[in-house]
């Protein structure tokens, strides 16, 4: 079983060869994170052959649409004017009679490159033939932990010439979780609009999901403060605002956020720096969850995570009527506020 803490290792090593032009016969890609596999292969799709030498040596198949013994008869092709041939085979998972590719895998071709790429799923490598393609060059791609998002975005960053900062990369976690794919195309938007070389907090809080003035983390420092007014209109905007999804990414970051503040209540740390760590912010942000922990007891804290438990329902059609998402936010909002104030 691949370890998450290994998977980062491995991808920039691996892409690091592909980039390198240090080929092997064949790849086997799989496991549970799509992006690092998708990623990996279109790093072998770019680079074994010259945009010219494509249209003649490249094929992308699916392993629902071919069959082993076309897929055979394909890797056993020589190049036309070129060094090598590239054959990728996605969703791998679905080609069937693996057995049959033994006698290949034993003694490919040097001029053939074969990828295969499995999503969401592994291949069996207690069978000889898996054994066999795995000797060549395999990448077990393993869910990462919220932990390590911290550790994989400064290393992201810098292949894009950019550099990040602790608080922004906090405050991604918390919008974004350790979805690897929608962190990517988050931050490609970041890189495209923000000139600067370093990336701080106040880029992700203006250009993931809302803007500047009304987002996530300005709504859970207003509820924070219980200032009922400015709560309610940050709400209401974000609402205006959202695009599909944005609201339902949103609840977790307010979950998280009261929860936090109950781990304070129950903290028995006294420094700000040893409070943080205990419940995994940053400390530049400490002073917005130690003045909610002044503002909201432990049974304030209960009712507002079962409202966003409820809230999180209404947004995926439960008991929700005819309103919108804005409408069911504010409501929640509302309710928090009027139970504490």
């Amino acid at each position: 079983m691949a370890k998450s803490s290994d998977t980062v290792s491995n991808y920039l090593s691996l892409l690091s060869e592909i980039e390198s032009k240090r080929f092997v016969p064949i790849y086997l890609l799989h496991g549970d994170e799509t992006y690092f596999i998708d990623s990996l292969t279109d790093a072998l799709e770019n680079n074994v052959l010259p945009e010219a030498e494509r249209s003649f040596n490249q094929s992308v198949v699916y392993g629902k649409d071919i069959k082993m013994a076309d897929l055979i008869a394909m890797v056993k092709r020589y190049p036309m004017m070129s060094d090598y041939q590239l054959i990728v085979v996605k969703d791998a998972q679905d080609l069937k009679e693996w057995d049959l590719l033994l006698n290949y895998v034993e003694n490919p071709l040097k001029s053939t490159i074969l990828v295969v790429a499995f999503r969401n799923a592994k291949m069996d490598l207690r069978t000889k033939t898996g054994k066999a393609i795995a000797s060549y060059k395999e990448f077990n791609s393993a869910k990462l932990r919220d932990y390590q998002i911290a550790n994989w975005l400064p290393k992201f960053a810098q292949s894009k010439g950019r550099s990040i900062d602790v608080d922004a990369i906090e405050r991604i976690k918390d919008l974004l979780g350790a979805d690897l794919q929608l962190i990517h195309n988050e931050l490609e938007k970041i890189f495209v609009t923000v000139k600067e070389e370093f990336i701080r907090a106040s880029h992700v809080e203006e250009h993931v999901g809302f803007n500047r003035e009304y987002n996530v983390f300005e709504l859970q420092t207003a509820i924070g403060q219980r200032n009922f007014n400015k709560s309610v209109q940050i709400a209401h905007q974000m609402g205006i605002r959202a695009e599909k999804g944005d609201l339902m990414r949103m609840v977790p970051v307010l979950f998280g956020f009261f929860t936090k503040i109950v781990a304070l209540h129950c903290s028995k740390a006294n420094s700000k720096n040893d409070l943080a760590q205990e419940i995994g912010v940053s400390p530049f942000f400490m002073d917005d969850y130690l003045n909610a922990k002044n503002n909201y007891t432990l049974t304030d804290l209960e009712w507002a995570i079962s409202q966003m438990k409820y809230l999180d329902l209404r947004l995926k059609g439960v008991h929700r009527g005819a309103a919108t998402d804005g409408e069911l936010l504010v409501e929640a909002v509302v309710n928090i506020l009027k139970r504490t104030k």
